[in-house]
């Protein structure tokens, strides 16, 4: 029973593009859900408003961090 190295590469070569793509999307989400956060209509109470802004940055700061920076990595080289 031969032992195939490179589907077994391959197939771990998916499972990283996959988890790697579904960390990317899920950033993207965070960084719209942070925008959402920030969009604070005039009528907002004064208690809730900062509530929303510090959730809003966090948001856009994590969403940059999971989402953003590996994009930027890989398209540099600095992925591997």
């Amino acid at each position: 029973m031969p032992l195939d190295v490179n589907a077994i590469l391959e197939q771990y070569k998916k499972k990283v593009r996959a988890r790697r793509r579904i960390r990317e999307i899920i950033g993207v989400l965070i960084l719209l859900a942070g925008y959402a956060l920030l969009a604070v209509s005039p009528d907002t109470p004064s208690d809730w408003l900062l509530f929303r802004v510090v959730g809003g940055f966090a948001a856009l700061l994590l969403g940059f961090f999971t989402a953003i920076l590996p994009i930027v990595a890989r398209a540099v080289g600095g992925d591997e």
